[in-house]
């Protein structure tokens, strides 16, 4: 269990548990769980299903699509979000760059596990970090 400065830096500075309290973040990742992650181990695939998302507590991965590297993500930053939004494949391959520790929370934690209140807070989160990564897009292409 973590402890409250832990939790405290952890919704301050994590965009995937802002707006919760301490108390709510504890209590999520009371649920969830972290996995570590050594470099060049891939977390999963394009093209395969899953129902899991992760967010980087320590280290960096890379999205690959192919071979090219197209993102690098740091502490704080989360992958994975799509498939418990929308159930589609995987949209990119993603892989360690470095040892990272990682929170994994599953669809059945976040559908039945959670007060919907926080469930919404959660999801609100995630529309917010794709709409950020769209906007990136956008402007990259314009």
């Amino acid at each position: 269990m973590m402890n409250s400065g832990q939790l405290r830096t952890l919704v301050r500075d994590v965009p995937f548990f802002k707006g919760l309290s301490e108390s709510d973040a504890g209590k999520i990742f009371s649920k969830g769980m972290t996995v570590r992650v050594l470099k060049d181990e891939v977390l999963f695939y394009e093209n395969t299903e899953g129902n899991q998302m992760y967010v980087v507590l320590t280290g960096k991965l890379g999205v690959f699509k192919g071979n090219s590297c197209i993102a690098s993500l740091t502490t704080g930053n989360m992958c994975g979000e799509m498939a418990l939004v929308n159930h589609d494949p995987r949209s990119a391959t993603v892989k360690a760059l470095e040892d990272s520790l990682l929170f994994v929370l599953s669809e059945t934690i976040l559908n039945k596990l959670l007060t919907k209140r926080v469930a919404v807070q959660l999801l609100l989160n995630i529309i917010s970090t794709l709409s950020q990564r769209l906007r990136d897009t956008n402007t990259r292409i314009s």
